[in-house]
């Protein structure tokens, strides 16, 4: 591969990139507005004293929200994993011509790892909103 056809190659890998980054922001403001979506439905029913039959709605919409911005973050990694792969995979075409810096690092960094306190932190916030949704519909905080 000649160096202009690697450079914009590695140009358009960079552009779906920052194009998926906009997405990504998207998935994560729907799944922060679900969160409290599913934590406002379960003070609503609990200022209106909801029956079992209510609550384990309640519990299931929070459970799915839950499940569903899990699998949204999954997403996101796999993005970023497969722009990683995309990458490598062009350094490897490329022979003996080298891939940028800052391309080089994204793959290192995504070797060793990927986005760990992206990770955890996604975790905490959907584990946390499932419990300030959950926990209110089975035990009374009064008690």
């Amino acid at each position: 591969m000649d160096i202009i056809a690697s450079a914009t190659a590695e140009i358009a890998l960079w552009e779906l990139f920052a194009t998926s980054r906009g997405a990504n922001a998207t998935v994560f403001l729907s799944t922060v507005i679900a969160v409290w979506i599913a934590a406002r439905f379960s003070s609503v029913m609990m200022e209106k004293g909801a029956n079992t039959l209510a609550k384990i709605i309640g519990t299931a919409f929070a459970v799915s929200v839950f499940l569903l911005g899990l699998n949204l973050g999954g997403w996101v990694s796999g993005t970023y994993e497969g722009h990683s792969a995309a990458l490598a995979a062009l350094d490897a075409a490329n022979g003996s011509l080298d891939i940028g810096a800052g391309s080089k690092q994204f793959i290192e960094n995504m070797a060793n790892g990927g986005n760990m306190m992206g990770t955890i932190g996604a975790w905490m916030f959907y584990v946390s909103g499932l419990l300030i949704a959950v926990l209110p519909l089975w035990f009374n905080p009064n008690e």
